[in-house]
């Protein structure tokens, strides 16, 4: 029994997907061929700044224009390791995961991403289309005879940033760069040297690369207070060689400088910079997540520009300003500034407060002090309400009160009390009052009884 209904079970199990719609079969693979693939190659690391704004930037516009899209990135981490053993190992290990796997697009973000994509694309990835952003002032020359390629150009706008320097900062006499080592800190100060060469007679530059940060500081704390400084380094080695992010260097960087810092990316706005013509990453993201829809959507990529140019901002912090003293009238028209009150109250809000506090401590004082004094009146008005209470209880106490009908002779004047018997009128009222009785003679009296008549009498 048991056998046949396994049986049963089998052949159901058969024939049921050819009993299924055929157009559901078909609906859902086409669901499934619409969901194309992006590779995402990263040169950092996750939790770096820089290369997680472009990605969110990138991930948020591709999705809202192709929601089914699978994203897959991979972190080459090339800020942390570098040289030719570190990217033998890269290409091996990229060849073994991906050169038998389908991509329809693949971004890259930064130089090295580019730099691996630019030799190893063809072996890897075939003729999949490239996308790639975050690339430090990039050549157009290197994409000379190759199809398939397209991005933006991660340009820093140095020359307009010196001019803003010299514009805000008029007696400043010397300019300092802060960069690094890596192949993109030589790249941006490659970059700079270009722009400050056209301010050698404005200014004296120098160039402080690879210091570790206790020197670094120390060389930052002793400037010359006609000095301005350029920050742009992507990371900062401790004393223990141990790499210290960029942000996390430039606020110790920013604290101790008595000069204002300057920078190059929005990233590093609010970490210590006052400004600049800054690159703002999430938006290189996100433009080249617009390029990447629509090839993904059918364009052909070799008739879109290859190379697009660096969308950069005047950008500034509101509180480095306010602590340089920089007004905001002297900035670029349509700067974009972060940290800037809602209006004048709020940025005082501080000194409101503590007014308003002292203001309500005196008042509370002096209530206190009203309340205390109140309190005593009060006390001493209760005291003698009391003592008049007492007086006027002891004086009640010894007061008793004849009232009603008294019966009293009509001749011989006694009274008749409470137990019916008769008794002297003065007897009655002291016993029923606190009277008390002096016996005297009237003269009327003294006349009837020891008068003129009475003695002829006698």
């Amino acid at each position: 029994m048991k056998k046949s209904a396994l049986r049963l079970l089998l052949l159901f199990l058969t024939i049921f997907p050819l009993l299924a719609p055929s157009g559901a079969t078909r609906a859902d693979a086409a669901e499934i061929k619409a969901r194309q693939k992006v590779l995402i190659l990263n040169s950092y690391h996750s939790g770096y700044r820089g290369s997680d704004d472009i990605v969110k930037g990138f991930r948020e516009t591709l999705l809202k224009a192709l929601p089914q899209t699978e994203i897959l990135i991979e972190y080459l981490d090339s800020k942390n390791y570098s040289g030719n053993a570190f990217d033998a190992k890269v290409i091996d290990l990229l060849t073994f995961k991906y050169q038998k796997r389908h991509f329809d697009l693949v971004f890259s973000t930064d130089d090295y991403a580019f730099d691996v994509l630019e030799k190893q694309r063809e072996n890897i990835f075939g003729s999949t289309p490239v996308v790639f952003c975050g690339t430090n002032s990039f050549d157009p020359s290197r994409l000379k005879g190759k199809h398939g390629i397209v991005g933006i150009d991660e340009r820093p706008s140095f020359k307009d940033t010196l001019d803003l320097i010299f514009k805000l900062h008029p007696k400043a006499t010397e300019v300092i760069a802060i960069s690094d080592q890596s192949v993109t800190g030589r790249l941006n100060e490659e970059e700079f040297r270009k722009a400050a060469a056209q301010f050698s007679s404005r200014a004296r530059f120098s160039y402080v690369a690879g210091l570790r940060l206790d020197r670094l500081l120390e060389r930052v704390k002793n400037v010359r207070p006609d000095s301005v400084i350029v920050y742009f380094a992507s990371f900062v080695e401790d004393k223990n060689g141990e790499r210290v992010s960029t942000n996390d260097a430039l606020k110790l960087v920013s604290a101790g400088s008595p000069v204002p810092v300057y920078g190059g990316w929005e990233f590093s706005l609010g970490n210590g910079i006052v400004g600049g013509r800054l690159i703002n990453l999430r938006e290189h993201g996100s433009a080249a997540a617009t390029m990447a829809a629509n090839i993904l959507k059918g364009a052909a990529i070799d008739t879109m520009p290859t190379v697009v140019p660096s969308p950069n901002k005047d950008m500034f912090d509101y509180n480095e300003m306010r602590r340089f003293r920089i007004p905001e009238s002297r900035l670029p028209e349509g700067s974009i500034l972060i940290n800037k009150p809602a209006n004048l109250l709020w940025s005082h809000r501080v000194e409101i407060l503590a007014t308003i506090s002292i203001v309500l401590l005196f008042a509370l004082i002096d209530n206190l002090f009203k309340l205390v004094y109140s309190r005593r009146t009060i006390k001493r008005h209760r005291d003698d309400l009391i003592e008049r209470n007492a007086e006027l209880e002891e004086a009640l106490s010894k007061i008793k009160m004849l009232e009603g009908i008294i019966p009293v002779c009509m001749y011989c004047k006694k009274v008749q009390n409470d137990e019916e018997s008769w008794q002297q009128m003065e007897s009655y009222i002291s016993q029923h009052s606190e009277a008390q009785f002096s016996h005297g003679i009237c003269p009327a009296c003294f006349e009837e009884k020891f008068g003129e008549a009475q003695t002829k009498q006698g």
